[in-house]
C-alpha cells in the first residue's frame, strides 16, 4: 500500500522535474533576447551620437564661413580706405585692424579645412554605424522571432504538463501531497529518492541499518533521517522495470 502511494509521488515528481527543466530552458531565452536588444540599442545610441557630432561640425563650419565672409568684407572695405587716409597715425591704426582681420581670416580658413576633413570622417563613421545598426536590427528581427517561437512552444509544453500534474496530484493523499510539496521546495525539486545499499541518493548519507532493512522488507512509508526526503529501495525500482 505504501509503495503504491510512493509510486504516485514518483509520478508527480517526474512531471514536476519536466516542468522545472522546461522553465530553466525558458529562462535562458529572455536573457538572450535582452542581450541582442541591448546590443541593438547601443548601436542606435552610437549612431545618434555620431549624427550629433556631424550636426555640430556643420554648425561650426557655417559659423566659421560666416565669420570668414565678414572679415573678408572688412578687409576689402578697409583696404579701399587706406589711400584716403591723411595722417600716418590714421594709416597705422587701420593697418593694425587690417592685420588682425587677415589673421582672423587665416584662422577661420584653417578651421574650415579642419572641419571639412572631420566632416568626411564623421560621414564615413555614420555609414559604418548605420550598417552596424542594420545588422543588429536584423538579428533582433530573426533571432528574436525564433526566441519568441521557442518560448511559445515551451509554454505549450508546460501547459500540457500542468494538466497532467493536476491529474496525478489528484491521486495522491492530501497529507502526503502537502509534505511532498514542502520537501520539494526545500530540496531543489527532489522529494522522492532511492536508497542504494544504505545510502540515500538525495543527500548521499547513510541511513541506519535497521531503517535500510525495514525499507526493503516492510510496508512503511519512510523518509531519510538526514534530508527528510521520501525514500524507497533502489532494488524495488529495478524489479519494477520491464525486462
Amino acid at each position: 500500500m505504501s509503495r503504491d502511494k510512493l509510486r504516485a509521488l514518483e509520478e508527480l515528481q517526474k512531471v514536476d522535474l519536466q516542468i522545472r527543466d522546461l522553465a530553466q530552458q525558458a529562462e535562458k531565452h529572455p536573457a538572450r533576447l535582452k542581450q541582442i536588444e541591448t546590443e541593438r540599442n547601443q548601436a542606435r545610441v552610437a549612431l545618434d551620437a555620431q549624427r550629433g557630432r556631424l550636426a555640430d561640425n556643420e554648425r561650426a563650419r557655417r559659423q566659421n564661413e560666416q565669420l570668414l565672409q565678414l572679415e573678408k568684407d572688412k578687409v576689402r572695405k578697409w583696404e579701399s580706405r587706406l589711400s584716403e587716409l591723411k595722417t600716418p597715425r590714421e594709416y597705422a591704426a587701420l593697418a593694425r585692424e587690417l592685420d588682425i582681420a587677415k589673421k582672423t581670416n587665416q584662422t577661420a580658413e584653417e578651421e574650415i579645412r579642419r572641419l571639412s576633413g572631420e566632416y568626411e570622417e564623421l560621414k564615413k563613421g555614420i555609414a559604418d554605424l548605420e550598417q552596424a545598426l542594420g545588422e543588429k536590427e536584423a538579428v533582433v528581427q530573426s533571432e528574436g522571432k525564433q526566441i519568441q517561437d521557442v518560448l511559445s512552444g515551451l509554454q505549450g509544453q508546460v501547459q500540457v504538463l500542468e494538466k497532467e500534474r493536476d491529474a496525478v496530484a489528484a491521486s495522491v493523499d492530501r497529507s502526503m501531497l502537502s509534505r511532498y510539496e514542502r520537501i520539494r521546495k526545500q530540496r531543489g525539486g527532489l522529494a522522492v529518492v532511492p536508497v542504494v545499499g544504505m545510502t540515500c541518493k538525495g543527500c548521499q548519507r547513510n541511513i541506519p541499518p535497521q531503517m535500510a532493512n525495514n525499507l526493503r522488507t516492510g510496508n512503511e512509508l519512510l523518509t531519510c533521517p538526514n534530508c527528510h526526503r521520501f525514500i524507497y529501495p533502489a532494488e524495488a525500482e529495478a524489479a519494477a522495470a520491464p525486462a
